[in-house]
Parts: C-alpha cells; sequence; structure tokens
C-alpha cells in the first residue's frame, strides 16, 4: 500500500513540473511573438502617419491580443479594400487591396506554433 502511495506522489510531482514548464513556455512564447507581430505590422503597414504607428499589444484574461490602438476603423477597409464615393455621390471605384494584416498572421501562427516545439523539446 505504501508503494503505491509514492508512486501517486511521484507522478503528481513529474505531471505539476512539466505543467509548469509547459505554462512557462505559453507565456514567454505568447509575449515574445505578439511583440514581434505588432513590430512587424508597424513596418509594413501602409503609410507612415498614426495608422502605421497605432500597433500595439494588450493583455486580457491571459491572452496577448494584437490590434491598431489610433485607427481600428481602418483595419479592415485597408486590408480588403472598399468602394470610393466620387464628387458627384456615385459609388464605383474600388480601392486598392492592401495586405499587410494576413501575411503577418500567417508568419506569427508558424512562428509561435516553432518557438512551443522548441521551449518544450529542451
Amino acid at each position: 500500500m505504501a508503494k503505491t502511495k509514492s508512486v501517486q506522489v511521484q507522478m503528481k510531482a513529474i505531471l505539476d513540473e512539466f505543467s509548469d514548464k509547459v505554462n512557462g513556455v505559453l507565456k514567454s512564447a505568447s509575449e515574445e511573438v505578439s511583440e514581434q507581430a505588432a513590430e512587424k505590422l508597424r513596418s509594413s503597414s501602409p503609410g507612415d502617419g498614426s495608422y502605421s504607428s497605432g500597433w500595439t499589444v494588450s493583455q486580457r484574461n491571459k491572452a496577448y491580443i494584437v490590434h491598431n490602438s489610433t485607427d481600428y476603423q481602418l483595419t479592415h477597409l485597408l486590408e480588403n479594400g472598399h468602394v470610393i464615393k466620387n464628387q458627384y455621390g456615385e459609388y464605383g471605384r474600388w480601392s486598392p487591396k492592401k495586405k499587410h494584416i494576413k501575411p503577418v498572421e500567417t508568419w506569427a501562427n508558424k512562428e509561435f506554433q516553432r518557438q512551443i516545439e522548441k521551449g518544450l523539446s529542451s
């Protein structure tokens, strides 16, 4: 009976240690990748005004969120293009798409996975 309890205690200690390692790796990878993604968005965003410099990272409920804090209304319009109203009040000409968020999102997903695998393998 004593051996069983000893095995349970040892297994709990091993699992607690692994859980702490996983949580640490996830936290550091999340923070690092989100900061790098915001920096990439600052450099790849169209224009050089408040839109491109507005990319920032905030933390909510243990999650890191990359967002544009100054001109958040423009993100969808610039990424996907939009119809422009001309001087006569008619809609017809399209503003071109400027894909700058999707490439960074794709990179961040791959980089996050790579950092987690690297952190757990060491």
